[in-house]
C-alpha cells in the first residue's frame, strides 16, 4: 500500500527558493537559443547561425580558458557522444577536401561546427542530470509553445505580421500553408511536434497547479498551428512523440486524462478552422481579418477551458484517486491495452492491411499527386511522397565510386540535377540520412547515425531509472528526440538549426552526469588536458566557422555595393572574398559580375572561367561564363559552355527554347 502511494503521488508545491544561477543559464541557452533562431527564419541564412556558432563558441572558450567549463567530470556516454559527434565535423571538414563545391562544403562545415559548440556547451554547464532535464524540458517548451503562439497569431492577424507573407510572394503555391516564423511549413510543424511532448510532460508533472494548467492550455494552440502547416509529416512525427511518451510515462491515467481533453480542444479549434476558408487558405482580405478574430476569440475560450479542466485533473490526481482504486484501473487499463492491439492487430490483416501498406508504398513513390496539393483536410489523407523517393533514388545512385567519402559536404543539389528525371529545384535530398550517405559517405553516415543512436538510448535508460517527476520528463525527451529523428528522414530539417539545437539541447540533458558521479574524485580526468583540448577545439571551429562567414559577408557587401551603383567597392569586396575563400565559386563569380558590369569583358570571362574550374559540376557558373564568353566574341567557348550548362541542369526552362 505504501509503496503503491509513493509511486502515485504528486510531488507537493515547492516552497520559495534561492536564485539558481546554473538553471537560469540552462533556461537562457534552452529558451533564448530556440526563440532567436526560430524568429530569424529558422536560423536557414548561414549569416544567423555562423554568428550564433561564433558566439556559442567564444562562450565556451573563455569558460574552458578560465576554468569554469566544464562544470563538473563528463559522463561515459557524455564523452562518447562529443567524441562522435566531434568525429562527424572533423570528417566533414576532411571530406570538404575532395567536394564538388568548396563553397557549399564549407558553409555546410560552419553549419556543423555550430551545432557541435551547442552541444558541448549545453554539457558542459549541466552538474546534474536530473536538474539538467528539467531546465531544458521547460526551456526548450516554452520557445516552442511561443513559437507556435506567435505563428498561429501571424495567421489570424495577418495585419499585424507582414514578414508572414514573405514565404508565400516567393512560393505562391505555399501560400496557404503556414510556415513563419521559420519560413518553411515542415519544419515549423516538426518543432510543434518536438514541443508537444515537452509541454505535456509539464502539464502532467509541474508542481504548482498553475504550471499544469498554462501548459494545457498551450496544447490545443499547438495542435491548431501544426494543422494550418498542413504537413503530413508532422502529424505523424507529433502521433509518434506522444506514443512514445505515454509508453514510457509513469502513472498514465491522469496523462491519458489530460491528454483526451487537450485532444477535445485541438479539435474543436481545428473544426474552427475548417469553418473558416479564408483563414484556412492564409488570405489577408476583409473575410480572413473577420474569421480570424472570431477564431482567435475562440482560441481563447477553449484553451482556457482546456487550463480548468487540466486543474481539475490535477486536483483529482493529488487528491481525488485512492491509491487502490488507481491500482485496479491500471490493471483493467493494461487488459484493456492488451485486448485492443489484439482487436486492432486481427482486423487490419482481415482487412488487408498489407496489401493496402503496399499501396500505400506505391503512392508514396508517385512524385505529384493531386491530393498533396490542397491545402485541406485531404492533404492528410494523401501518402504521395512529392518526389522524394525520386530524390532518395537519385542520392544512392550517385553513391557509386564514391561510398565511402561522398561528394562532399552540401553538394546535393549538384548530384541531383543531373540525374532528375523531372524538373524540380531541389537543395537537400529531404532526408538527413540519405544525404549524408551521398555527400559524407558511409563513414560520416556511420558516425552521425552512432550519435543518434547513443542519445536516443541514454534517454531510454535514463527512463527506465528515475522517479515519477523526471520519469515523466525524460519520456518527453524520448518522445522529443524521436519525433526529431523521424523528422530528418523525410526532410531538410538538419538545415533549419532551430530543429537541431533543440535536439542537441534535449540530448546534452540525458547525457550530464549526476550528482554522485561528478563528485566520485577517482575516475576524473586531468582537468587542464581537458580545458586545454577544449580551447584548441574551440578556435579550430570559429577558424571553420569564420572563413565562410566572412566569405560571405564580403560577397553580400560586394551585391549591396554593386546595386547602389558603387563598382569600385563592388569589386573590392568581392576580391577580398576570393582571399578569404579561394577554391569557392560564389565569390569568383561576383568578380565576374562586378567586371562584366563595368564593361571588362575580358577580366569578367577570365573570372567566369576560374568560377567553372573551381565548380565544375555547377550549372549555374557554366551558364553565366558562356553569356561572357559571347559578349567577348568567342562563340565557340560560348556554345561549348552552355551545352555543359545544359547537360547539368536538362530540366531547366531555361534550355527549353
Amino acid at each position: 500500500m505504501d509503496a503503491v502511494a509513493a509511486s502515485v503521488a504528486m510531488p507537493l508545491p515547492r516552497t520559495r527558493r534561492d536564485i539558481d544561477g546554473r538553471a537560469l543559464a540552462t533556461w537562457a541557452l534552452a529558451a533564448t537559443l530556440v526563440l532567436y533562431l526560430a524568429i530569424d527564419g529558422g536560423g536557414y541564412d548561414i549569416i544567423v547561425s555562423s554568428q550564433v556558432g561564433v558566439i556559442v563558441w567564444w562562450i565556451v572558450l573563455v569558460g574552458a580558458a578560465w576554468g569554469i567549463l566544464p562544470a563538473s567530470r563528463l559522463s561515459r556516454a557524455a564523452g562518447a557522444a562529443i567524441a562522435l559527434f566531434g568525429g562527424f565535423v572533423a570528417w566533414t571538414a576532411l571530406a570538404s577536401t575532395w567536394s564538388l563545391s568548396s563553397g557549399d562544403s564549407l558553409q555546410e562545415l560552419s553549419r556543423v561546427a555550430t551545432y557541435f559548440a551547442v552541444l558541448l556547451l549545453a554539457i558542459a554547464i549541466h552538474r546534474d542530470r536530473e536538474t539538467a532535464v528539467r531546465n531544458t524540458v521547460h526551456g526548450v517548451a516554452a520557445a516552442v509553445a511561443l513559437v507556435a503562439g506567435l505563428a498561429l497569431l501571424s495567421r489570424l492577424q495577418p495585419s499585424v505580421f507582414p514578414a508572414a507573407q514573405v514565404t508565400g510572394q516567393f512560393l505562391p503555391g505555399a501560400q496557404n500553408r503556414l510556415s513563419w516564423p521559420l519560413n518553411y511549413w515542415n519544419a515549423l510543424a516538426a518543432l510543434i511536434a518536438l514541443g508537444i511532448p515537452l509541454v505535456l510532460a509539464i502539464a502532467t508533472s509541474a508542481r504548482t497547479l498553475r504550471a499544469q494548467a498554462v501548459a494545457a492550455a498551450a496544447l490545443p494552440m499547438m495542435a491548431l498551428c501544426a494543422y494550418l502547416t498542413f504537413s503530413r509529416g508532422g502529424a505523424i512525427e507529433a502521433a509518434a512523440a506522444l506514443l512514445v511518451f505515454m509508453a514510457l510515462a509513469p502513472d498514465r491515467i491522469p496523462k491519458l486524462a489530460t491528454l483526451l481533453v487537450a485532444a477535445s480542444g485541438s479539435v474543436a479549434l481545428i473544426a474552427g478552422a475548417v469553418h473558416r476558408s479564408a483563414v484556412e487558405h492564409g488570405l489577408t482580405n476583409a473575410a480572413a481579418h473577420h474569421e480570424g478574430a472570431s477564431l482567435l476569440v475562440v482560441t481563447i475560450l477553449v484553451c482556457a477551458g482546456v487550463a480548468l479542466a487540466q486543474a481539475g485533473i490535477g486536483l483529482a490526481a493529488r487528491h481525488g484517486i485512492p491509491p487502490r482504486l488507481l491500482q485496479v484501473l491500471r490493471d483493467r487499463a493494461r487488459w484493456i491495452a492488451i485486448g485492443a492491439t489484439a482487436v486492432i492487430v486481427v482486423a487490419a490483416l482481415a482487412l488487408g492491411a498489407p496489401s493496402h501498406l503496399v499501396h500505400e508504398w506505391q503512392a508514396f513513390k508517385q512524385p505529384n499527386a493531386a491530393a498533396t496539393r490542397q491545402d485541406s483536410l485531404a492533404r492528410f489523407g494523401a501518402a504521395s511522397g512529392d518526389g522524394r523517393y525520386q530524390m532518395w533514388v537519385a542520392a544512392v545512385h550517385a553513391t557509386s565510386g564514391h561510398l565511402l567519402g561522398g561528394s562532399g559536404p552540401g553538394t546535393f543539389q549538384l548530384l541531383w540535377l543531373p540525374r532528375a528525371p523531372f524538373r524540380s529545384y531541389v537543395v537537400n535530398a529531404h532526408s538527413l540520412y540519405v544525404e549524408a550517405l551521398a555527400t559524407v559517405g558511409v563513414i560520416g553516415l556511420a558516425l552521425l547515425v552512432a550519435f543518434f543512436v547513443l542519445v536516443i538510448a541514454s534517454a531510454f535508460r535514463l527512463v527506465t531509472r528515475t522517479s515519477y517527476e523526471a520519469r515523466v520528463r525524460t519520456a518527453a525527451v524520448e518522445g522529443a528526440l524521436i519525433a526529431f529523428s523521424i523528422a530528418a528522414a523525410f526532410d531538410w530539417i538538419w538545415q533549419v538549426p532551430v530543429l537541431p539545437v533543440a535536439f542537441l539541447l534535449l540530448a546534452a540533458s540525458v547525457l550530464a552526469t549526476t550528482t554522485r558521479d561528478s563528485s566520485s574524485p577517482q575516475r576524473r580526468a586531468p582537468a587542464l588536458v581537458v580545458r586545454a583540448v577544449i580551447v584548441v577545439v574551440a578556435i579550430a571551429c570559429m577558424v571553420g566557422i569564420g572563413v565562410p562567414l566572412a566569405a560571405t559577408s564580403a560577397v553580400r557587401k560586394s551585391q549591396a555595393a554593386a546595386s547602389a551603383g558603387n563598382t569600385s567597392a563592388a569589386l573590392a569586396d568581392a576580391r577580398e572574398a576570393v582571399r578569404l575563400e579561394p577554391g569557392a565559386a560564389s565569390p569568383e563569380m561576383q568578380v565576374a559580375l562586378v567586371l562584366e558590369f563595368r564593361h571588362d569583358i575580358a577580366g569578367a570571362a577570365s573570372a567566369g572561367r576560374q568560377a567553372t574550374l573551381d565548380e565544375p559540376a555547377n550549372w549555374q557558373t557554366w551558364l553565366v561564363y558562356s553569356r561572357l564568353e559571347a559578349e567577348a566574341g568567342h562563340p565557340t567557348a560560348s556554345v561549348d559552355a552552355y551545352l555543359r550548362a545544359r547537360s547539368l541542369n536538362p530540366h531547366s526552362p531555361l534550355f527549353s527554347q
